[in-house]
């Protein structure tokens, strides 16, 4: 038997160990547990038996994932509107697509071979084991659907603590999920949640010693709490992404791009464009173009202001009666009267505007002007606020570009285009619903939540014994 045939060999017993492995007798319950001990519990022992599992066993888990949620997408988005009030049934098909069909499964994990005199090497990986992930209500069945995938395919079992404004969608996710796995594959519990969740819930859930790993959509707040948890932690926090016009642009793409993408599911993707930061000489063309896309400018600084005073809580933080509501509702709230159907608010302020600089979730747009590109680009990272989270650019100098790029450092960048493409929104990559900035993976795959393993064999596969 020569190298290759052995090496071969290996990686086809440890992808096979688990054949004839007996499957846990379903008890009814779909993954939904009173409290977090026993759902713990239950996913644990799920590990246990799922480590064993062939990649095939998880592919097949993967796609009937994907066949099981198809026909009922239409159907998930009129119920994460519905309860959560937020965003619209349009975008949410949009990006509960994403996530089913561009998430990545096993095809991610390749394992890597190194050879040489001295011997083999393999690098292949590794579960973690059980996963606790907490969950939006911004994104909250498909952050359910992607993480599943990719947590699965890895070779993990999941626990979603979901966000208390989507928890009966999340629930009825997770049921889905698992009854689509035990019709699938006979197993049970790889993927678990509690009928009630709670903020105390997900406390527990990040001491639980059987956890181990945390992955974390949210806010700073439960982010940072993640991070100084002891385990493991992903966190994919806050941004505040500018949208940067220069002068070089395609004025007519940029006010187009910027309109759709800024008003997309009502503006509550943290990749969202949340502030324009134009120069001067191009800022009235483009003004004049983004209206033509159906933005509504407000321009009296009384109405600027009406509109900061009822979107704002007395502590500073965006009120909830307003993140993700149409821009006509937040319209007629303030009392601003209006033409047609407009679907984003434009307003120009200075850089240091409340509106600019608080992440609000609302199809709300303010537009900065900078005397020149320098300028733009100091302004942007400034409003950026260090999250490293999202930028864009509409420019055609790709020195502007390049410079821009680098000195925003974020984790997704996107030139000429709309920011949900960065998600993975239109087929445009792997999705991206877990942006881990603050912890530094970016945008996670099924990679992300594995351990790298390396395994050596210094003699028995040494070149020099094939002499």
């Amino acid at each position: 038997m020569n190298l290759e045939e052995q090496i071969r060999k290996i990686l086809a017993e440890e992808l096979t160990k688990s054949e004839g492995t007996q499957a846990p007798v379903a008890t009814g319950n779909k993954g939904i547990f009173t409290n977090v001990n026993d759902a713990v519990a239950a996913a644990k022992a799920a590990q246990e038996i799922f480590v064993d599992c062939t990649i095939e066993t998880r592919d097949n888990i993967i796609q009937a994932i994907k066949d099981g949620f198809t026909p009922l997408l239409d159907y998930i988005a009129e119920e994460i509107v519905k309860e959560t009030g937020m965003g619209t049934k349009e975008a949410k098909v949009a990006k509960l697509q994403n996530a089913l069909y561009n998430t990545p499964g096993t095809e991610d994990l390749s394992s890597e071979i190194e050879t040489g005199d001295g011997g083999l090497v393999m690098y292949e990986y590794a579960p973690y084991g059980v996963i606790g992930a907490i969950t939006p209500s911004t994104n909250p069945v498909e952050t359910v659907i992607a993480n599943a995938i990719m947590m699965l395919a890895g070779g993990n079992t999941v626990y979603f603590s979901v966000h208390p404004g989507a928890k009966n969608i999340s629930r009825w996710a997770v049921e889905k999920v698992n009854e689509f796995i035990f019709d699938a594959v006979q197993m049970e519990n790889l993927v678990v949640s509690i009928d009630k969740p709670s903020i105390e819930a997900a406390q527990e859930l990040m001491k639980h010693p059987d956890i181990a790993a945390l992955v974390v959509t949210g806010g700073p707040g439960v982010v940072h709490q993640a991070m100084i948890s002891g385990k493991k932690a992903i966190g994919a926090g806050a941004g505040n992404p500018p949208a940067m016009v220069d002068e070089t642009a395609n004025i007519d793409l940029a006010a187009h791009n910027i309109v759709t993408s800024a008003a997309f599911d009502n503006n509550i993707l943290c990749t969202a464009e949340k502030e324009v930061v134009v120069v001067e000489c191009v800022k009235d063309e483009l003004i004049k173009k983004m209206q033509q896309e159906g933005a509504f400018l407000v321009t009296d600084p009384r109405d600027i202001e009406k509109l900061a005073s009822i979107t704002l809580r007395e502590n500073g933080t965006p009120s909830r009666k307003f993140i993700g509501k149409d821009a006509t509702f937040i319209l007629d709230e303030a009392g601003i009267s209006y033409t047609g159907n407009p679907s984003l608010i434009i307003l120009e302020t200075p850089k240091d505007h409340v509106l600019v600089v608080k992440e609000m979730l609302m199809p709300i747009l303010p537009i900065v002007s900078a005397k020149d590109f320098d300028e733009m680009l100091a302004v942007a990272v400034e409003v950026e606020g260090n999250c490293h989270h999202t930028a864009s650019i509409h420019s055609e100098n790709l020195p502007h570009i390049n410079r821009a790029a680098h000195r925003m450092n974020t984790s997704i960048f996107v030139v000429n285009g709309p920011t949900y493409a960065g998600t993975g929104v239109g087929r445009t990559g792997a999705s991206a619903l877990t942006i881990a900035t603050p912890t530094g993976e970016g945008t996670t795959t099924a990679k992300s939540f594995t351990r790298r393993r390396r395994l050596n064999s210094p003699e028995g596969f040494s070149m020099r014994s094939w002499k």
